[in-house]
């Protein structure tokens, strides 16, 4: 995770912290499968949020009329590791038959570290003006 811009470091960090909290919380009250598979389908949606991550970066264009990094590896790369993070799914799917809902809640760990991070963001009054391209990007 130290190739990550920090914007990324932190929504991945609040994911996990908040997927933490729920599973222990769950964990308190003696339902062990829930928090198994609310862990489960956390850490699947984060890995696939890292890998995703990893695969636009790759994609983005460093300046204008430069060549797209992709070659072969890459695309086999990336096509096997989504292949992977769905075997996960349905593998957690099949483990865990009855905590669906649990499942679901873990897999939207990403986008409440998005939330988290948003919210912590407007509270700062923080625009990150440091992560666009060159500061041209026009704000509408």
């Amino acid at each position: 995770m130290s190739g990550l811009p920090a914007s990324e470091r932190r929504i991945f960090r609040a994911a996990a912290l908040a997927a933490l909290f729920a599973a222990l919380g769950l964990g308190i009250f003696g339902r062990f499968r829930e928090a198994a598979a609310l862990t489960v389908g956390a850490a699947v949606a984060i890995v696939s949020g890292l890998w995703l991550s990893d695969v636009a970066g790759r994609l983005l264009v460093p300046r204008p009329r430069a060549a797209a990094r992709m070659d072969w590896k890459f695309a086999a790369r990336a096509v096997l590791r989504y292949a992977f993070v769905g075997g996960a799914a349905y593998g957690a799917v099949r483990l865990f038959p009855g905590e669906v809902p649990w499942l679901l809640g873990g897999l939207s760990a990403v986008v409440l570290g998005v939330v988290a991070d948003g919210f912590r963001g407007a509270a700062t009054g923080r625009s990150q003006p440091e992560d666009e391209e060159d500061g041209t990007t026009p704000r509408g």
